[in-house]
């Protein structure tokens, strides 16, 4: 668990460490500052004011996009929403429990997208995990090998911490800690000059596996380029138009660099138009290399692959599976040279805020559906969690308000 004054303890060494201070400028969190957003905490108890924020109301947005839920994947939000509990009744016992459903239910329509590229995918970078809820979502994801983060912004560094640590156990790496590897102690204390009831205990060796999970704070983030990491999937939180200028440049070209061959740059929500433009942001993506195979706008239905708009928005009007979309929020893909669809799509007339390649890919990621699926209300979540909590709970009728 990562306490407030050791974060910044690390983060200061690290900045007495730097060539010049626009590098740590370049990762200032200055549009949070603006807003009032409590980027700076004293305790680990004030990340309960973030429980659920930056996705405030978008319940029925996201059940909407996602056309309902299946058994099973109602099942996994169930398991999800009972983490998200036990995190709160373990680490913040002195407030009353909630339950994030919008959060959840976004973690859980970008893990949907996950799947459409590949079923069975086993890495994943996300810039900026915001609550960091889809780390509920990916302990479940049997294939995992390697999910990494980047955090700028330290409350939600905390928090995202809490939440991995309660996700992933001994199998989550904290970059933000001093490397147990590294020397920065070296003390002599032999044990003829100790007191008979002083004991330094005796270290074990253990072989562990790989972390499943690894954290990395900004000033840590080159690591990913020195360890030569490659990942199928990277994706970033609700933040590309936030980023300041440099952030961005530096940003995207990480991406680039770290995306297997035929990886993909999945986006689902381009942040709040802080630093930046819709186009302006699409001239970047462009300028970096990148080619587009979808980007959509938030609550715009939008044809699938190979249907025009005008028939997709009719057969979204009357309620067809698989034929049009509206998202909650800006959707896109970008893939990378080396990747088998960049030189197809490599155009800068695709470069626009309303482009849908006709590949499977798309209507996989975005729009392809399971049968068998419904709606839910937010009352099924919260009396399926108290259900699935039980075993912690005095009896009493499942779906009794509280107080």
């Amino acid at each position: 668990m990562l306490e407030p004054e050791t974060y910044r303890a690390s983060e200061r060494l690290a900045k007495a460490q730097l060539p010049t201070w626009w590098v740590a400028q370049t990762h200032n969190v200055d549009h949070f500052e603006k807003a009032g957003f409590p980027v700076r905490i004293s305790s680990l108890r004030e990340v309960g004011q973030l429980l659920d924020t930056m996705q405030e109301n978008r319940f029925e947005k996201y059940m909407g996009e996602l056309g309902g839920l299946t058994e099973s994947e109602y099942a996994l939000l169930i398991k999800a929403c009972r983490d998200a509990v036990l995190l709160q009744l373990t680490y913040l016992s002195n407030r009353r429990p909630i339950l994030p459903l919008s959060t959840l239910l976004s973690s859980f329509a970008l893990y949907k997208k996950f799947l459409g590229v590949d079923a069975n995918f086993r890495s994943v970078l996300e810039i900026g995990p915001g609550c960091g809820y889809l780390s509920f979502i990916l302990r479940h994801h049997a294939p995992l090998q390697n999910y990494s983060q980047i955090e700028a912004c330290e409350s939600f560094y905390l928090l995202q911490n809490l939440v991995n640590v309660h996700c992933f156990g001994p199998r989550f790496e904290e970059r933000a800690l001093v490397p147990r590897d590294t020397s920065v102690l070296d003390y002599f204390s032999p044990a003829e000059t100790r007191p008979g009831y002083t004991e330094i205990s005796r270290t074990i060796q253990l072989d562990l596996k790989r972390p499943l999970c690894t954290h990395y704070p900004w000033w840590r983030i080159g690591e990913l380029a020195s360890r030569d990491q490659k990942f199928q999937i990277v994706t970033s939180n609700a933040n590309l138009l936030e980023f300041n200028r440099t952030a961005l440049d530096d940003y995207l070209t990480l991406l680039r660099q770290v995306m297997e061959p035929d990886g993909v740059f999945v986006v689902q929500c381009t942040g709040y138009p802080a630093s930046g433009t819709l186009e302006s942001l699409i001239d970047k993506i462009w300028e970096k290399g990148f080619a587009t195979l979808m980007f959509v706008l938030e609550s715009k239905p939008i044809a699938a692959p190979g249907q025009n708009n005008s028939t997709g928005l009719l057969a979204h009007l009357k309620g067809e599976a698989n034929s049009s979309r509206a998202f909650a929020v800006n959707n896109c893909l970008f893939v990378k040279p080396g990747h088998s669809l960049y030189d197809k799509y490599h155009d800068r007339a695709n470069c626009h805020s309303h482009f849908v390649a006709n590949e499977p890919l798309v209507n996989d990621v975005f729009f392809a559906q399971p049968a068998g699926r419904r709606m839910y209300g937010a009352h099924e979540f919260i009396e399926d969690t108290e259900r699935a909590l039980q075993e912690i709970c005095e009896p009493r009728r499942i779906g009794q308000a509280a107080e």
